[in-house]
């Protein structure tokens, strides 16, 4: 009998003690395996191992600590994913806390991309290609702005004008082709087809992506030879972040920069300012007044709030630029006003560039259960431009405004853009949908344009649908609706496909229609001064092309300590109705009149091959390309080929902690255009760069060095034949391309807790 009630007592201890277990409160930390700090944002899923018990609980992330705490009720199958990183699977059958280090994937936390995708995602499993130059590859650039951080870009053609600024072409496309974005919100303000890149700074950047290829079904008109998209910092683990950057280049370029950033609980804040100052370059035989290189000083300031819940996600932000250029004469000897013959003085004709760039944007993130993802995008970019022509009398210092309405310009753009996206996942995630609106309105005012005012609306709707017919293997069809009020747009379809082959091969190959309208300018410009006669088309129509790119991936390590990379890949361009300048001969002494028009047939094609190494902390890779020009106006056709040849290295020595970088550049000879009566073929010989960097962080990396050369080679200017410019594309045959060898050092402070 006591036997019996001992034993029904343990029976009775054993069973409270597991009911008790069973509501365990339970932790789960995730480290990095190779620094074991802790890993923020990781998701945790579980799964019951009973399936007909209640539902799964909702996937959540581990906090800045990496730390997730749960009630444990029950035996669970766990989960924990992190972009970047190896995923763990474990299987808690009791309430136990678990630490858990997590790997590095093949690829790093860097390679990931958000544009033209359905949400966040490895560069691995992205179906377009994308290339990603992040915040490390800046610092050893020196870059300071958009055009120096892409100068030295295989697929990326560089080009400068001394007044409109610099801007760029992507496999031959070039102009109003690109999309420039700034968080997903597109840069206004461009002349003559031009973005000037020097104006976009890259404070507190995490990242650029560049898609190659046309993005139009996703981010409508100007998209079709690609997008090119600024990532700012969205992520600080410390409380207090506090970085003072101070820059130096031997040309005479003198920057500063304050960036800090404050993060409590779910909440972020990024504050922003600097100054950017640059004394002007000339290398001409003439008196240092006046610069091919203009003398330019820039203020900015940006601010942004992030708020960061579970499953939503918002942020509001706003920025301001102003840039002051200095387009001086050389001095002239004349008689002084007022004064007899015998009293003479020095002049300069002087023109001041000022310029403003506004930009406020909000969006807004919901992520629903089952990973239903519900997106909003806000936005406001402004660009105003001042141009003013002074008198200045160099041995007073006085100086007048020029009494001639045709020497002043003023010009504003504002463009106020909606963009909404729904995304669902079907099938058990083997589907998932994509549906979207966006609202796009542009307006302008400025003297140079017909009636001063104009306005244009650029409206669509679009949809995709990614089918992962088999593992590995997805398909991604897309479609946009678009409403222009100025012009009749087509349905623009596009087709994209990648295929991974056991993690160590990944091939694409896409197809795309690109439509962009014509811009305001285009349309309805007026410009006639001493030195130019432009004008706009308003019988323009919008171009559209047809665009194909393939390529292959290679990836293959060799006993986790050698690795390959290996990429071939081709695109094909085929653009109708291309928009280009047209010269129309004045006959008489008075300068030609250029006219905007529809250039029937411009097409590009070509391929690139690519062989990266990578050795513990050596790294190398070397790539080639070779692209064809094809232009025709029905009545002849020119061609033109064009090399290109880049080679990239980096090695960091251990004991010293150095990291040094190199980066060399042959840029090919590139095709100019003249349109008259027919097409007539110039060419911008080829040229050399070269780039030296050496890092070293100093102080528990509080103090964050970089010096270095650019342009070793020493380039210039570069002989163009056979060809004129527009205004000031370039002065006699002579193209400007850099401001010689320089070398620069870069400084950042670092403080944060």
């Amino acid at each position: 009998m006591l036997q019996r009630f001992i034993l029904a007592f343990l029976c009775l201890f054993i069973v409270v003690k597991n009911s008790e277990a069973q509501t365990r409160s339970v932790s789960i930390t995730v480290k990095r395996q190779d620094t074991q700090k802790p890993l923020a944002d990781a998701l945790i899923r579980m799964v019951p191992l009973n399936t007909t018990s209640k539902p799964s609980p909702s996937p959540s992330f581990t906090d800045k600590n990496g730390l997730y705490a749960f009630e444990y009720t029950e035996p669970v199958v766990l989960q924990v994913v992190h972009l970047g990183f190896v995923t763990i699977t474990d299987t808690l059958l009791v309430p136990e806390d678990k630490v858990y280090s997590i790997m590095l994937a093949s690829q790093s936390i860097e390679d990931v991309v958000i544009t033209g995708q359905y949400s966040i995602t490895s560069v691995q499993k992205s179906v377009y290609e994308v290339k990603v130059v992040n915040s490390e590859t800046l610092r050893n650039k020196g870059a300071n702005n958009l055009r120096e951080a892409l100068m030295s870009e295989l697929n990326i053609d560089i080009g400068q004008d001394q007044v409109f600024g610099s801007s760029l072409s992507i496999n031959g496309i070039s102009g109003e082709g690109i999309k420039i974005l700034i968080d997903g919100v597109p840069v206004v303000g461009r002349l003559d087809g031009k973005l000037d890149l020097s104006q976009i700074n890259l404070q507190n950047i995490e990242r650029i992506e560049i898609v190659e290829g046309p993005l139009s079904v996703v981010y409508g008109t100007d998209a079709m030879g690609g997008v090119i998209n600024i990532i700012t910092k969205t992520f600080q683990k410390e409380k207090v972040n506090l970085n003072l950057k101070g820059y130096y280049e031997s040309v005479g370029q003198y920057n500063v920069e304050l960036n800090t950033g404050f993060s409590f609980k779910k909440n972020q804040i990024y504050l922003t300012g600097g100054r950017n100052f640059f004394d002007g370059f000339t290398t001409l035989d003439s008196l240092p007044r006046f610069q091919e290189w203009k003398p330019k000083e820039q203020y900015f300031a940006d601010a942004k709030y992030m708020y960061t819940g579970n499953r939503l996600k918002f942020t509001i932000g706003g920025s301001f630029f102003r840039e002051l250029m200095l387009d001086r004469s050389a001095p002239k000897k004349t008689l002084a006003f007022g004064e007899s013959d015998t009293a003479w003085t020095y002049t300069g004709d002087d023109i001041h560039y000022l310029t403003y760039r506004p930009r406020a944007s909000m969006s807004f993130s919901y992520r629903f259960k089952d990973d239903y993802q519900f997106d909003i995008l806000a936005s406001y970019s402004g660009f105003m431009r001042y141009v003013n022509r002074y008198a200045k009398d160099l041995v007073s210092q006085n100086e007048s405004l020029v009494n001639d309405a045709s020497a002043h310009d003023t010009s504003f753009y504002h463009q106020a853009l909606v963009r909404a996206t729904y995304t669902m996942p079907a099938w058990k995630r083997r589907i998932h949908f994509q549906f979207g609106i966006e609202a796009n309105n542009e307006f302008t005012k400025q003297t140079r344009i017909q009636g001063e005012r104009k306005q244009l609306g650029d409206y669509g709707a679009f949809g995709s649908v990614r089918v992962t017919i088999t593992k590995g293997l997805d398909i991604q069809p897309a479609i946009r609706i678009i409403y222009n009020t100025r012009f009749r747009a087509p349905l623009v379809p596009s087709l994209n496909v990648k295929y991974n082959v056991k993690e160590k091969v990944v091939l694409r190959a896409s197809y795309g229609m690109g439509y962009r309208a014509p811009s305001l300018k285009e349309l309805y410009m007026t410009f006639f001064d001493i030195n130019h006669s432009l004008i706009g088309n308003e019988n323009l129509t919008a171009e559209k092309g047809h665009i194909v790119n393939a390529s292959i991936n290679y990836t293959q390590a060799v006993k986790e300590v050698h690795k390959v990379n290996f990429s071939v890949s081709g695109f094909y361009n085929h653009i109708n109705d291309k928009i280009d300048w047209k010269i129309i001969p004045s006959p008489g002494p008075a300068v030609d009149t250029y006219q905007y028009y529809n250039v029937k047939k411009y097409i590009t094609y070509g391929g690139e091959v690519s062989l990266g190494y990578q050795w513990k902390e050596f790294r190398v890779n070397a790539s080639g390309m070779l692209t064809a020009y094809h232009l025709s106006n029905g009545l002849n056709t020119v061609k033109m080929l064009s090399p290109d040849f880049t080679v990239t290295a980096s090695y960091s020595i251990p004991k010293a902690l150095i990291g040094v970088n190199v980066t060399y550049k042959y840029n090919g000879q590139k095709p100019l255009f003249s349109i008259n009566n027919s097409i007539q073929a110039g060419r911008r010989l080829a040229y050399n760069m070269l780039d030296v960097s050496f890092t070293r962080n100093f102080w528990k990396d509080r103090i964050q060095l970089t010096v270095g050369g650019k342009n070793l080679v020493g380039i210039t200017n570069v002989v163009a034949e056979g060809v004129s410019a527009v205004g000031h594309s370039f002065s006699g045959n002579m193209v400007n391309i850099a401001w010689g060898r320089t070398f620069f050092t870069s400084l950042v402070l670092h403080f944060s807790r």
